[in-house]
């Protein structure tokens, strides 16, 4: 059933796993039941080949001024077996009056450059642009990607209120960056790998191969089980697998350049949209929210979604993201009225929010008032930790000790699945019920939307034009100006955030590139 790798001998491993650790491959369990226990499998239905060629594909991308992004668009609808079935969701983050092929817009450079006929898709791609002045990190347009299926889901029944395609619990997501490449047939593949995980919950992630791999039907694949501490927790070490029949179950560690799940995962563990600035620490955030919420991270069996390291990491343009010095809010789309709504209530943001939400670096006892308060209200929002799984089994399932900041135990190797009872509808109903900001029911939020200007919403069918003409979005600038009703207000907050975004943009700057560079390097050096 293939084998998996642990660690190479080095200096530097045996200095972390002791000389007597067993470096090198192991043989991999294929059985993960804990006593007879084994994942929540009721789904079968697209696991007949005739039934999920239909199933719906949602791929949700969060560009920023990236030229490949146009080729990424040509690759999907080429390589799918069923371009019909995919639905592509874009944040096109780009700089206005530049005449760069950068900034040229993904759906326009596509139309211009890999299909004339791109009309035939125009109902399969919504791209919403922002311009790239405004960006807040890679974390925050997933966020509004998240929240953009959330709107889909909750306004599936009513399609005049659809702001793009319906968006079912048991349809695929897949979120990917924007410069990808996929193996033929594609789609067809990676549901009969879901269901090869034999596992409703299950999510296939890891950092991917190079798109020099694209249809070598590669039988070594990254796997995602090491981490490191910067400001925040961070994917390192990347190790591999070799031979997989079926995808194996990680520790919970979990890519954000790949995730391969059902839309259920994207509705109960969205993209937490108040980490403005966030690079380190989005990645292990999620994947453990996702173990607590039931799912669990999958290392793919095979290469069948590929990066363009080298195309993207040697372009200079993508690495111009820096924050302007003071807090620029973009237009107001209706699916993001809630989250902006009760963002006044909040006292901490990015990286400080990541590492209140799991522990890390903290001692609970040597907390403010103040930070106790905000740790409860972010980990019981809907940004928070799940219900089905504590925040200590998730420690102990990844190896990781987050108060001490170290990984504790080696868990690249076999693993048991751990057992939770499921809730009905996948939970979906619950989870959407938790408050944004610990807010009470029928509590109004202290910005209310004004109906004022439509946004500059990029569409590419008339229809869709039309739906953007219904949002009701409320002036950016009240989103800071606004004092939260029986508080001293937030003047404290324009200035704490800059500090904050400055920091990011350092690290931003200086990391993003290097993170990419770096995976390549150490993906089979530990």
């Amino acid at each position: 059933h293939g084998t998996s790798l642990l660690a190479r001998r080095s200096p530097e491993n045996e200095k972390l796993w002791g000389k007597d650790f067993s470096f090198g491959y192991i043989d991999v369990d294929p059985d993960i039941c804990d006593a007879g226990r084994c994942p929540h499998y009721n789904h079968h239905a697209d696991a007949d080949p005739d039934i999920a060629r239909e199933t719906p594909i949602h791929i949700l991308i969060a560009a920023y001024r990236d030229r490949l992004c146009s080729r990424t668009l040509h690759n999907l609808f080429t390589r799918a077996s069923n371009p019909d079935r995919i639905y592509v969701r874009v944040i096109d983050q780009t700089q206005s009056n530049s005449n760069l092929e950068d900034d040229e817009g993904c759906w326009e450079r596509y139309c211009h450059v890999y299909n004339k006929n791109c009309d035939q898709y125009q109902h399969n791609v919504q791209i919403v642009h922002i311009d790239s002045s405004k960006s807040k990190g890679p974390t925050d347009a997933r966020s509004k990607l998240s929240a953009m299926v959330h709107w889909d889901y909750t306004h599936r029944h009513d399609e005049s209120s659809l702001d793009f395609h319906a968006v079912q619990e048991n349809d695929f997501c897949m979120q990917i960056d924007s410069h990808m490449d996929f193996s033929d047939n594609f789609d067809m593949g990676l549901v009969a790998m879901f269901h090869r995980a034999e596992n409703d919950y299950a999510v296939l992630s890891t950092y991917v191969a190079s798109m020099e791999q694209n249809n070598q039907d590669v039988k070594v694949v990254p796997n995602l089980c090491m981490v490191t501490f910067t400001s925040s927790i961070r994917n390192w070490g990347t190790k591999e697998c070799k031979y997989l029949t079926k995808p194996k179950l990680t520790n919970a560690m979990w890519g954000a350049g790949l995730s391969f799940h059902r839309c259920h995962a994207e509705l109960n563990v969205p993209v937490d949209p108040y980490l403005d600035g966030v690079f380190d620490g989005e990645e292990g955030s999620r994947g453990l929210r996702f173990f607590t919420h039931g799912y669990d991270v999958y290392t793919p069996d095979r290469v069948l979604v590929t990066h363009d390291y080298e195309g993207h990491q040697g372009n200079p343009v993508v690495h111009t993201w820096r924050a302007r010095g003071e807090h620029q809010v973009e237009k107001d789309w209706r699916w993001m009225h809630e989250i902006e709504s009760w963002r006044p209530l909040l006292k901490v943001f990015g990286t400080r929010r990541v590492n209140l939400l799991l522990g890390i670096g903290v001692d609970e006892g040597d907390l403010s008032q103040r930070d106790t308060d905000e740790m409860n209200i972010i980990r019981s929002s809907r940004y928070g930790l799940g219900k089905k799984r504590t925040l200590q089994q998730a420690s102990k399932f990844s190896g990781i000790n987050l108060n001490e900041r170290r990984m504790e135990e080696n868990k690249c190797g076999n693993l048991k699945w751990v057992p939770y009872e499921e809730s009905g509808g996948y939970g979906i109903e619950g989870n959407l019920a938790r408050p944004f900001a610990g807010e009470v029911v029928g509590e109004r939020p202290p910005i209310i939307p004004q109906q004022q200007n439509p946004p500059v919403v990029a569409t590419n069918n008339a229809d869709q034009a039309q739906k953007s003409m219904k949002f009701d979005p409320a002036h950016a600038q009240r989103l800071m100006n606004a004092a939260v009703p029986g508080s001293s207000g937030v003047s404290w907050f324009a200035p704490s955030l800059f500090i904050v975004l400055v920091l990011a943009s350092v690290a931003k700057i200086y990391g993003r590139g290097a993170a990419a560079r770096k995976m390549k390097n150490e993906k089979h050096n530990n």
